[in-house]
């Protein structure tokens, strides 16, 4: 049965869901990673992502800028560099060294792969959305990269909210 609430109570119900990496390079070559929740597939074909990006976000002044992006889901090893890109800002810092997250270049992109996620998604910028208080920002995939080791599984968020407050692996049979 179900009883009336407030939106922040039934939200925090909603978990776990995913989280992404979502990386970008300027026409310097300077590197950001950010963690984010907001995402889900918006076409199967051509593929394409949206995501829920912050408008004061680095990474969405990145994608602004450069009209390109990575979608990285983390490998379940990656839960210390998924909460550091997500608790901490990108302007004036190296996110990706900091954290020791390992990357590697991407073949249409400029921004990079990060190495250990199960699976890598180059985008290019289709459009941005501002239906509400975050933008979303709409990429299609121009080329995909796999983990080369089978065995290594997603990492999935259980946080509510905005911020990354703490991750667990999900165990699926």
């Amino acid at each position: 049965m179900q009883k009336k609430t407030i939106l922040k109570k039934a939200s925090a119900r909603k978990y776990p869901e995913q989280v992404v990496l979502v990386t970008t390079k300027n026409h310097k070559g300077k590197t950001n990673a950010m963690a984010v929740g907001w995402v889900a597939i918006a076409s199967g074909e051509p593929m394409m992502f949206v995501l829920g990006i912050d408008n004061g976000a680095y990474t969405y002044e990145l994608i602004q800028q450069t009209k390109e992006f990575v979608v990285a889901y983390p490998g379940e090893k990656m839960a210390k560099q998924v909460l550091y890109v997500g608790k901490n800002h990108g302007q004036n810092r190296d996110k990706i060294k900091e954290c020791g997250m390992r990357i590697q270049k991407a073949s249409k992109v400029r921004a990079p792969l990060v190495a250990d996620a199960v699976a890598n998604f180059e985008c290019k910028l289709v459009d941005i959305f501002k239906p509400g208080d975050c933008p979303l920002v709409v990429g299609k995939v121009v080329a995909v990269h796999e983990n080369r080791n089978p065995s290594v599984r997603r990492l999935y968020t259980v946080a509510p909210g905005h911020t990354m407050g703490s991750v667990r692996i999900i165990k699926r049979g």
